[in-house]
Order: structure tokens, then C-alpha cells, then sequence
């Protein structure tokens, strides 16, 4: 829980003062006046002023905020009654200013993910591969809906699946959501309908599909079944009990029905077929050899130029899945439980912290990106309310009254206070146990 929380603070503290310190840059920059910059919120501990600028530390350590005057009535608390409104700033000042937070986290994201990538990153083998079913859980969605192993699935709902992220992305995100699947087998191309099963507190779906991944043995446990009935390391199982074992999940299914029983496995070495015998040890209610399932991540490491145009490309795919993820949210086409609140991004910094330092760079800079995205939402309160507002107020050729400005930023602020306090209490129910009954992992 200390890692959690450790954890916690260092990633949105880092993030959200790479977002203030892009307002505060961009300010000075184009000579506004910067009245407050502050590490941390709440009540102020200590500080200093350098020219017209307090620094100063606050007591809650998550972020901070800059306090630029003449952007809007948000500043209007720095006035004493019967003082006159503050002079805004030209419009095309406050629009530079306004974007300069999102950008900075963008290029944050950059480098971060560059960063994770110069040195090396786990990634799935399978994650840019054709959507080919290798594999499909006998009791999923996918097998009611007759999709079998070698099926390439080519489009969900009309949009084009190219890869297996693709596809992992558009069934993970509906849950109980029916959709139309083009599959593609041998010659004859055919629509299928298939609804993902919700299966966990963060409303993800389940269709039972499964990339190829073979039945090779990668390493054997000191003493297991496996060991004693002779495998070694390299070789293929094609059969069990002489029913055929064409992927590792195939194994699993066919040796977990098989707890404590003689078995005969047919195994290709070296190009040879050799028969083998083992007795699998229970455990709980499913057999075991002993032979660990193969690793499917491999780590890619790229010298620095190609590191940063994978962060720029990684960074555009990113923001295309979160728009589509958004688009659908919006129109009931996601569940709003997928959303993460500080509780999940504490658990999620923590587990990466524990995984190593890559692990937590790469959170960074996905975090960044999502930070960027959310804070150009049009919704007033945040940069891209302003924005919007700055657009309009063009448009018009004059700047709405003060009033109207603190009226849309009365609104904006609780629609975002809505926002947290469901996404709080969502966090809440998600990482509670027995609040979500009937809920289990296939």
C-alpha cells in the first residue's frame, strides 16, 4: 500500500507539474504575468519570490498549479472587492498559454515512451500480428458463434482489424455489447455475431479468442511430472491420449482434465516422433506436468533516433484507441466503469514500480498522453473549455462578459466534480472485494 501511494505521488506529481511548468513556460514566454507557481495544492508551507513570481510548497504533494494573471475570472479570487476586472490578455496569448500544458505533456510522452523504448520494452510477440485465431476457449462467445482456430478475423462492427491489438481492443472494450465479426476462412469471408462476456470490476469483455501460440516446451520444473516422464526443453507436443494438441491452451485443457491418470503424449524432437508417459500431479481440481506456459513478450530495444519515431507512432496509436474508446463511452457503446480514478492509477504505479524502472517510465508516458487528451476535452474548467470559449469569443470579434465567463466556468466546474466523484466512486466499488458477485476470470 506505501508503494501504492509512494507510487502515486510520484507519477502525477512529475506529470502534472510537466503540464503547469508548459502554462508557466508559455507565459513568460509571450511576458504574462505569473503570479503563483506552486508544487503541490492546499494550504502553502513555505516558499520564496523571485521578480513578480511566488514559488512556493503546498501541503498536498499531487501536482501543482501556475496562477497566471489575466487568463479569465478563475484569477477573480486574487481581487479585492470593489477592485475593477482584471485586463485580459489578447486572445491568441491566452490560446498559446492554454495549449502550452497539454503540449508539454504531450512531449512528455514522447519521451518517456522513447526512453522505455532506447532501453528496452517488454511487448507482447503477438500484439502486431494478423488477428489469425490460434485458439478459442470451448466455452467463449467465440466458439458459440463457430469461430475456430485459423479464422482471421478482418473487421468488428465494419472497422478494419489489421492486427491483434486491434481486435483485442475492440472485444476488451464491450462487454456485453453484440458485434458483427468478418471473419475470413480459407476463401469464404462471412459475418458472425458475438457478445463478449463482462468478466471483471473494470467492465472488460471476453470473446474467447486467443492468438497462435504453440505447444513447445521452453523450460521443464526440477521434479514435476514433466521432468520424470522424460520432456525436455524444445520439444512440440502434438497429441494427448491421441487427441491432436494444436496450441498451449490445448494442453492446458486436455492435462487438466487428466489429474492423477496415465497419459501417453506424442512429441516431436528433433524431427522425430518419440511417445512418452507421465502421470499429471493434482492441483486444486486441474492436472499439472509442470511445464510453465511460454513466454510470449519479447523485449524491443532501439537506438535513439528509432526509439523516438516508435514514441511518436506509439503515441499516435494511442490517441486514435482513446478518441475511438471515448466515441464509444459517449455513445453507450463502452461501459464508463473503464475509466480509472486515483485508486487505480496508485495500483497501477505501484505494480509498475515493483516491476522495475521501465515498467513505470513506460506508465509515465501513457499517463502523460492520457493527461494531454482529457485536458483538450471541450469542457469548461479545463484547458480545452477555454479553449473553446477563445474559439467562440474569435468568432464573435469580442470577448463575453465577465459574468458569462464565471457562469461557464461555474458549470464546467461541476460537471468535472461530477466526473471525479463517479470515477472516485467507481475506483471505490472496482477495488473492494464481494462488490462485484458473479464476476470471475474465464
Amino acid at each position: 500500500m506505501l508503494v501504492n501511494i509512494l507510487s502515486l505521488i510520484v507519477v502525477l506529481g512529475v506529470l502534472v507539474l510537466l503540464h503547469e511548468g508548459g502554462h508557466f513556460l508559455a507565459a513568460r514566454a509571450v511576458g504574462a504575468p505569473v503570479a503563483v507557481f506552486s508544487i503541490g495544492f492546499g494550504k502553502r508551507l513555505f516558499g520564496f519570490r523571485r521578480g513578480e513570481t511566488e514559488f512556493r510548497w503546498s501541503l498536498v504533494p499531487l501536482g501543482g498549479y501556475v496562477r497566471i494573471l489575466g487568463l479569465g475570472p478563475d484569477e477573480s479570487d486574487l481581487l479585492k472587492p470593489g477592485d475593477p476586472e482584471p485586463v485580459l490578455l489578447s486572445r491568441w496569448k491566452r490560446g498559446v498559454i492554454l495549449l502550452a500544458g497539454p503540449l508539454a505533456n504531450v512531449l512528455g510522452a514522447v519521451v518517456f515512451l522513447a526512453a522505455a523504448f532506447a532501453i528496452g520494452v517488454e511487448v507482447p510477440v503477438w500484439q502486431d500480428q494478423r488477428p489469425v485465431v490460434g485458439w478459442v476457449d470451448p466455452s467463449s462467445p467465440a466458439a458459440a458463434a463457430g469461430i475456430l482456430p485459423g479464422d482471421e478475423v478482418v473487421a468488428v462492427d465494419g472497422k478494419p482489424m489489421t492486427r491483434w491489438r486491434d481486435l483485442e481492443l475492440a472485444t476488451v472494450s464491450s462487454p456485453g455489447k453484440r458485434l458483427a465479426l468478418t471473419v475470413r476462412r480459407g476463401e469464404r469471408t462471412f459475418v458472425v455475431t458475438l457478445t463478449p462476456k463482462d468478466v471483471t470490476p473494470y467492465a472488460l469483455g471476453w470473446a474467447g479468442l486467443f492468438p497462435p501460440l504453440p505447444p513447445v516446451v521452453e523450460r521443464v520444473l526440477p521434479g514435476s511430472p514433466a521432468e520424470k516422464a522424460g520432456l525436455a526443453p524444445g520439444d512440440r507436443i502434438l497429441a494427448v491420449d491421441g487427441q491432436p494438441v494444436g496450441h498451449f491452451f490445448d494442453l492446458v485443457r486436455l492435462i487438466g482434465e487428466r489429474a492423477e491418470k496415465e497419459i501417453t503424449l506424442e512429441v516431436e524432437r528433433g524431427g522425430q516422433r518419440v511417445v512418452l508417459h507421465a502421470r499429471p500431479r493434482r492441483e486444486g481440481e486441474q492436472g499439472k506436468l509442470g511445464i510453465p506456459s511460454p513466454n510470449t513478450r519479447v523485449v524491443r530495444q532501439l537506438p535513439l533516433p528509432a526509439a523516438v519515431r516508435e514514441a511518436v507512432l506509439e503515441c499516435r496509436r494511442m490517441t486514435a484507441e482513446t478518441l475511438w474508446m471515448l466515441g464509444r463511452m459517449v455513445t453507450g457503446k463502452a461501459s464508463l466503469r473503464q475509466m480509472s480514478g486515483p485508486i487505480d492509477i496508485a495500483k497501477f504505479s505501484g505494480e509498475a514500480a515493483r516491476s522495475g524502472a521501465v515498467p513505470l517510465i513506460w506508465l509515465l508516458g501513457v499517463i502523460s498522453l492520457q493527461l494531454a487528451i482529457f485536458n483538450l476535452l471541450p469542457i469548461p474548467v479545463l484547458d480545452g473549455g477555454h479553449l473553446a470559449v477563445l474559439a467562440v469569443e474569435g468568432v464573435r470579434r469580442r470577448d463575453f462578459s465577465w459574468q458569462t465567463k464565471e457562469r461557464i466556468l461555474n458549470v464546467g466546474f461541476w460537471l468535472v466534480m461530477a466526473l471525479v466523484v463517479f470515477v472516485l466512486a467507481n475506483d471505490i466499488l472496482k477495488n473492494l472485494p464481494g462488490l462485484w458477485p458473479g464476476r470471475s476470470a474465464p
